[in-house]
């Protein structure tokens, strides 16, 4: 069981985590290879909530630990988007299988937004 997990705070640190890498293009490969944005930031959030929940549980980890699992969890969505959504699709197919249910595999509502870049948002999708 977990024992006084930070759900809100971690949602909002995990939100503002992924805006980030947005930011920084770090996600720029991802969205134009599935031609999606929102799904890619939604499976990133995901990944890296899945992330932070496998640490805070095996590890026991407490509120004291939460400033350096944010940062490590920083790193990993900058550095390495790509493991945080395979493990997601590897979380996600396991748990299917064990179900006896196939993955969710039709596309996801964010699939008709193509991407270059962070000017798309700015120009186009979020009209700044």
């Amino acid at each position: 069981m977990l024992r006084n997990f930070p759900f809100c705070i971690m949602s909002v640190n995990i939100t503002r985590i992924v805006i980030q890498a947005l930011r920084e293009e770090r996600l720029s490969r991802e969205c134009n290879r599935r031609q999606q944005v929102i799904a890619v930031l939604n499976d990133l959030y995901a990944g890296a909530f899945l992330q932070l929940y496998r640490v805070w549980k095996w590890q026991h980890k407490t509120i004291a630990d939460s400033g350096l699992l944010l940062k490590e969890l920083e790193l990993s969505a900058k550095k390495k988007p790509k493991r945080l959504l395979k493990s997601l699709e590897v979380y996600v197919s396991r748990s299917a299988a064990a179900h006896g249910r196939q993955p969710p595999s039709s596309p996801s509502p964010g699939a008709e937004l193509g991407f270059t870049g962070l000017s798309d948002l700015r120009d186009g999708v979020w009209g700044e």
